[in-house]
């Protein structure tokens, strides 16, 4: 099992025009996940027998729903509002830059539709050789029973690489972006994870700015019964100053690492504060899990 993509799920790509969106089509079809094809893309080389449509409801009408975007910043929210409204289960959007506007409109409607985004600025989703919607990689990670929820993809990337070390695996690792303004939350995920029998541990990957930690640590105390491991990035940057990510940003005390850290340890999250410590709590979490499983 996983959540949000799997073997069965169809996949549609906006915005192939590129060697590398060719490179990571190429690689979603290596990994087994069903490419439906490319929506209005224009030609694609025959050696990379990849279907071309016209328009979304054509790709529907073919497998696919969910919609993956790689547009450039300004191109993209005609291409997904017209996904949307095709009636795709699921947008997907990597594109980096795209302005607040017209985040607020592909939310907007998003929520009208019932459609679910993820994005903008998203590293995707990836579903250990079962699926791949995204940059996420199976060359730097196994499939096992650990979900990853993150804003960014960068830390991502060293988590996944450390816990293949290990030889950890994941169930399903999904980017909701770092932008201020994007569709699901770590809050919207973590009771898909709980729902889920593949995953028995959840890592939470935060970052200071917002409330989305916040909010997640209410659910974390709310409705989740498996052990979430919380990690939140950002604790020596100060008050007003922006960190790599346009959303992870303090303002006026609110954002702050303190006030996280504070609330995933009060919703009983087990709270980690160096990166270094991340896959060998995960190590020792794995371990306690084994032996209660065991007992």
């Amino acid at each position: 099992m996983s959540i949000l993509i799997g073997r069965t799920t169809g996949i549609v790509v906006s915005g192939i025009g590129s060697s590398m969106v060719l490179r990571q089509c190429n690689e979603m079809k290596a990994c087994g996940t069903k490419l439906v094809g490319a929506v209005g893309c224009g030609q694609v080389p025959h050696e990379d027998n990849i279907d071309v449509y016209t328009d979304f409801r054509s790709a529907i009408m073919a497998g696919a729903e969910v919609a993956l975007f790689f547009n450039d910043p300004f191109d993209v929210k005609q291409r997904m509002l017209e996904a949307i409204a095709a009636g795709i289960k699921m947008v997907i959007c990597l594109t980096e830059f795209v302005p607040v506007h017209d985040a607020l409109e592909i939310r907007e409607a998003a929520n009208r539709a019932g459609t679910m985004l993820i994005g903008p600025n998203s590293s995707g989703v990836l579903s250990a050789l079962q699926s791949k919607a995204g940059y996420f990689s199976d060359e730097i990670c196994m499939p096992g029973s650990v979900g990853i929820v993150t804003k960014g993809g960068s830390i991502a990337y060293g988590v996944l690489s450390e816990m293949k070390c290990e030889g950890l695996g994941i169930s399903t690792i999904v980017s909701v972006g770092p932008d201020p303004v994007k569709g699901v939350g770590y809050a919207d995920l973590l009771p898909l994870f709980e729902k889920d029998p593949q995953t028995r541990i959840v890592v939470l990957l935060g970052e200071i700015g917002g409330r989305d930690e916040e909010d997640a640590a209410a659910v974390i105390a709310s409705q989740m019964t498996k052990p979430v491991l919380a990690y939140t990035s950002g604790k020596y940057v100060e008050d007003g100053q922006s960190f790599g990510h346009a959303g992870a940003i303090i303002r006026n005390g609110i954002g702050g690492y303190a006030s996280k850290v504070d609330a995933f340890r009060r919703a009983g999250a087990i709270v980690v504060e160096a990166f270094k410590d991340i896959v060998p709590t995960l190590v020792e979490m794995h371990r306690s899990a084994d032996k209660e499983s065991a007992a």
